[in-house]
């Protein structure tokens, strides 16, 4: 039974896709976009978004011309851990440092799973840590705490 495109993953995700290139577009005509030879800050925003308007109409169409599933119902869950995760990261950063900061960020976002081994995210969590170490504070040479600050 052929679904309408709007309850399909792809249906969704075109819609998704166009409505977030639409704003973005009307959002950058709010700045000058100048020329192509002299762009302004509006152009590059505004050809993204035009950009990504006309992929999610594409998608769109795909959706309506092959059949598909039912999207599954979205994971609530799984979406406020992450966030959270996020916001959690991002705040502890400069306070807390690069150490606490990535190892908080792990351990939140693997809540979001329904399932998880507690080894793995801990092996995952001090990978990360090293990994953020050595491209951030020791490759990149960037002034971010490590620890307490």
């Amino acid at each position: 039974m052929k679904e309408k495109f709007y309850k399909t993953p792809d249906g969704q995700a075109g819609i998704l896709f166009a409505v977030f290139g639409l704003f973005v577009a009307w959002q950058s005509l709010q700045y000058p976009l100048g020329r192509a030879s002299q762009m302004g800050p509006g152009f590059f925003p505004l050809g993204l978004g035009s950009l990504l308007a006309i992929v999610g109409a594409a998608v769109i169409i795909n959706s309506i011309r092959t059949s598909q599933e039912v999207a599954e119902p979205f994971e609530w869950r799984s979406a406020f851990f992450i966030t959270v995760a996020i916001i959690a990261s991002g705040l502890l950063l400069l306070t807390a440092g690069v150490f606490v900061s990535i190892a908080v960020l792990v351990l939140v976002a693997s809540l979001a799973a329904r399932q998880g081994n507690l080894w793995s995210t801990l092996l995952s969590a001090v990978v990360l840590t090293l990994m953020a170490w050595l491209i951030f504070i020791v490759g990149l040479d960037l002034r971010i705490p490590l620890f307490w600050n």
